[in-house]
């Protein structure tokens, strides 16, 4: 029994070796917090490669700037990330080619009667210019009395950078959520412009790799801290070096036990509940110091104290209400600290009581003392929290919880608002056939005419099949036969034998090409492509058609989240009152102090700082979590001194362990930190005034 903890973590740790190959984790955060829906729009905007433009821009417009830039084309166009590479705006071959192929049906038509006068006229027309003109004129033989005509937008020939230079675009083909992939990319972009001076890149998913770099650094930098932290307090708290290693393997049990039992259950699990599941796991060492500082680990048996085991019983209670909750992020940690915790409780109070462990001498200076009155502390609380209800906003801004990258946010600003990407509203289109796609992008073209789209290129069978019986009731071959008699009578002999006769080989063939700047794509079944228009015009949406603004759908995600999590703490406060009516009788308003005080001086913080957001919530949670157990602990109690110093160092190790975010600069992070900050503050407060007799 010596070495059944060892043993236990052994067993476990040979469990997890050999199961290790089918345990999968996830480092995809979007579906920790967004719905089925906000992900499965998130996924289509990728595939449809609305973030994976890469822009470049070299400073200066001189030819030598041009050079350069056509240099890291050649270089760009190396990588196996990058699909295309383009500078100049001119129209590609595949492009010159389809034009050429589809005109007759791309172009507007005008099918006016001319009789043989007005067509000898515009062909006089035509050979006077030719005649007169001191430049050269194309002659157009394939439709020389301009019944056709595409309407397209002058552009120069190079894209540029209002006040900086030429600008050249590229296209990757990875994976922009993925941030394994597009650090790779990332790094080779930069290694590649660190020899071309006065460059500048932008990307959007830019922001995924610096932000998610950063934020990794500052966590390493905060877990090195709260490591270093904690190994001081314990050095200092626990002067019994086998207990500290017996705690430590006891935690790595706990944390063992819940990652096996959540690969168990769930098909993978996150990166994020693994750490923050850890983070919880900890707090269960004020078990271990309970038992510690009572002197329970001589009793060679399971250790059965009743303050610890309804402390335990209150947290798990409130986990197992949370498992039921439909936000994936609280519902996978929740059921993650369930069996950490319960795993924790059973090695704490099962195998610890056979190690040998010394009861650690504490000078008793006084046996006994009175509670303060809790009425005065509970009429405090309920004025904050009535105060903070009514001034309290929730921020449903996702950014605001990410790192805030001044440089990349100027550069998207700047790009945007050059290439007018602020001026349109992006649409997106969804149908279950492509045919049925094309035409809904054509209804909508018919109301905004100004639209742009893959429809301006590519007509639905519908629509083609109407172009082509238009085209066919039009008599060419007659027309035909009057050009070519009357051209000889004008002057050009025999240049237009073969004007429209093109029209009769025409099909309705007509399919998307990357080079057009938009795509159809299949997804589930269905099928998607985006338009822009003018941000002037008011769209009326419908279940297919809709304006893509992510920021609104997270947005509203959020606000259910923040409904659903806001339900679930009034279930868990109901509970919470009924554990402690049932361990406290009609004592209950003293540990009650404990749950209601740090939840109101909280949330007043909150409301003088900001606004509260949806990492408040989480670590609320987990600060509920925490105070219930205190307020047990300090109700109980018949050994003041012992329970005070085996819950200050509980603290003190939570706050070194959670405490610490509030020193990082990402708000998600900051927010966790400032909520177990303030919260510990708090029950140290209850702690102190807690009177002598």
């Amino acid at each position: 029994m010596k070495y059944l903890n060892i043993a236990i973590f052994l067993t476990l740790s040979a469990i997890f070796l050999v199961f290790s190959s089918h345990i999968k984790f996830s480092s995809n955060f979007l579906e920790l917090f967004f719905s089925n829906q906000t992900v499965q729009l998130l996924k289509v905007v990728n595939n449809l490669e609305l973030s994976n433009n890469i822009l470049i821009a070299k400073k200066g417009f001189s030819e030598t700037s041009l050079t350069e830039l056509y240099t890291i084309k050649d270089k760009l166009e190396k990588l196996p990330q990058i699909d295309k590479v383009t500078i100049s705006l001119l129209p590609s071959d595949k492009m010159k080619n389809y034009y050429k192929k589809n005109y007759y049906l791309l172009a507007d038509f005008n099918n006016s009667k001319l009789n043989k006068q007005k067509i000898k006229n515009k062909l006089q027309q035509k050979y006077d210019d030719l005649q007169n003109s001191f430049i050269y004129v194309p002659l157009d033989t394939n439709d020389p009395l301009e019944l056709f005509n595409i309407k397209y937008n002058e552009h120069g020939r190079y894209l540029k950078l209002k006040d900086y230079g030429y600008v050249l675009k590229a296209k990757t083909n990875i994976d922009t959520t993925s941030a394994d992939k597009a650090k790779i990319l990332y790094d080779k972009l930069n290694q590649i412009l660190a020899k071309h001076n006065d460059t500048i890149i932008y990307a959007p998913f830019f922001f995924l790799v610096e932000n998610s770099s950063y934020i990794k650094a500052d966590t390493q930098f905060i877990i090195t801290l709260s490591t270093i932290l904690l190994l001081i307090l314990y050095f200092f708290m626990l002067k019994d070096y086998k207990l500290l290693a017996n705690t430590i393997i006891a935690i790595g049990s706990s944390v063992l036990s819940a990652i096996l039992l959540s690969a168990l259950f769930f098909s993978e699990i996150n990166i994020l509940v693994l750490a923050f599941g850890i983070s919880i796991t900890t707090i269960s060492i004020d078990y271990m110091f309970h038992y510690y500082f009572h002197g329970d680990f001589s009793s060679k048996k399971f250790i059965k104290q009743k303050s610890v085991f309804f402390g335990f019983l209150t947290t798990f209670g409130v986990f197992v209400i949370f498992s039921f909750i439909e936000l994936k992020l609280f519902r996978e940690l929740a059921f993650f600290s369930m069996v950490s915790l319960l795993s924790a409780y059973i090695i704490f109070s099962w195998t610890f009581s056979h190690l040998n462990i010394k009861t650690p001498y504490i000078k008793q200076t006084q046996t006994n003392s009175k509670h303060f009155n809790p009425i005065y502390i509970l009429t405090i609380s309920f004025l904050l929290l009535a105060y903070s209800y009514t001034h309290l906003k929730f921020d449903d801004n996702l950014k605001n919880l990410d790192y805030k990258n001044e440089k990349l946010l100027n550069l998207s600003k700047e790009f945007n608002d050059e290439f007018g990407s602020n001026k349109y509203q992006t649409i997106l289109l969804k149908a279950k056939t492509k045919e049925l796609l094309l035409q809904k992008y054509e209804k909508l073209k018919q109301k905004y005419p100004a639209m742009l789209g893959i429809g301006n290129f590519v007509f639905s069978e519908q629509k083609c099949k109407q172009k082509l019986k238009l085209l066919n009731l039009y008599n060419f071959d007659n027309v035909r036969k009057t050009i070519q008699k009357t051209a000889k009578e004008v002057g050009f002999n025999d240049a237009f034998k073969n004007s429209y006769i093109e029209i009769k080989k025409l099909k309705c063939t007509m399919q998307p090409l990357d080079d057009m700047g938009f795509k159809i794509i299949n997804y589930k079944d269905d099928f998607y492509t985006i338009a822009l228009l003018q941000k002037s015009e008011v769209l009326q949406t419908t279940k297919d058609i809709q304006v893509l603004n992510l920021s609104k759908n997270i947005s509203k995600d959020m606000q259910k989240s923040k409904d659903a999590i806001m339900k679930f703490i009034a279930i868990s406060s109901i509970f919470i009152v009924l554990m402690l009516f049932i361990v406290s009788g009609f004592n209950i308003l003293y540990p009650l102090t404990y749950v209601v005080f740090p939840l109101s001086i909280v949330l007043f913080f909150i409301t003088l700082f900001g606004k509260i957001n949806i990492m408040h919530l989480f670590a609320l949670i987990i600060l509920v979590s925490i105070s219930i157990d205190y307020g047990i602990y300090m109700n109980q109690t018949k050994t003041l001194i012992q329970t005070k110093k085996a819950i200050s160092y509980a603290l003190l190790s939570t706050l070194a362990g959670f405490g610490m975010l509030i020193v990082s600069d990402t708000n998600a992070l900051h927010s966790i930190g400032f909520v177990i900050t303030i919260g510990i503050g708090s029950i140290f407060i209850l702690m102190l005034i807690k009177g002598k007799k």
